[in-house]
């Protein structure tokens, strides 16, 4: 009797193959949700200078027209469109803006020590609360509260650790803004949809 035949063995070289198509494999791209929104960024308690805030206005206006909505336009800019569907109302509250020095006030008063410069550590930590609304009427769809904290230490003389660590703050606002919203995903889609729908809205934007 003659026994089975076993399939014939996949060379290694071929599975190997197969499973790094399978790690190559793209995840479904995210796209911005197809409406635009207003954005409104203020000072609440425990302000900052209002160079910073237009600063973080600018950036976190970019950030959100790349990965949330189709555009975006700063609230009270000459020339903004209103037929906006939505908006986006940020609050910064609580700002803590600080040099620390590692060495004593008597050692960093004394003049001549370059390296000195680099015995200090910059901290910048902010509260945000932001909002997603509907434009019309106000029907809240994404209300979040989080906080942001950047620090920097000089790591050659010169190097202005303060501003660095204002940057890295307004660059994670933006980000950790997008995430809170949900930005990229069917989810923020449907949820925008549905509150355009219950106010009587369109609920695709007007091209």
């Amino acid at each position: 009797m003659t026994g089975l035949r076993s399939a014939p063995a996949v060379p290694r070289v071929v599975l190997s193959g197969l499973a790094a198509i399978c790690l190559a494999a793209p995840a479904a791209a995210k796209e911005p949700a197809p409406y635009r929104a207003s954005l409104d960024v203020r000072w609440g308690e425990g302000a900052g200078s209002d160079a910073f805030l237009d600063d973080l206005t600018r950036s976190v206006a970019a950030k959100l027209a790349t990965r949330c909505f189709q555009s975006v336009a700063i609230a009270g800019n000459q020339g903004a469109p209103e037929d906006r569907e939505l908006a986006v109302r940020v609050i910064l509250s609580d700002v803590f803006d600080e040099t620390r020095f590692d060495d004593s006030i008597a050692a960093v008063l004394q003049p001549g020590e370059p390296t000195q410069e680099l015995r200090r550590v910059a901290q910048f930590s902010m509260a945000i609360d932001a909002t997603l609304s509907t434009a019309e009427s106000g029907t809240l769809i994404v209300q979040k509260h989080f906080a942001i904290n950047a620090a920097r230490r000089p790591v050659f003389i010169g190097e202005d650790p303060q501003e660095f660590a204002r940057a890295q703050a307004i660059e994670d606002a933006g980000s950790e803004l997008a995430r809170a919203f949900g930005c990229g995903g069917a989810r923020l889609t449907r949820k925008i949809r549905d509150a355009l729908s219950a106010q009587g809205s369109p609920a695709s934007p007007a091209r």
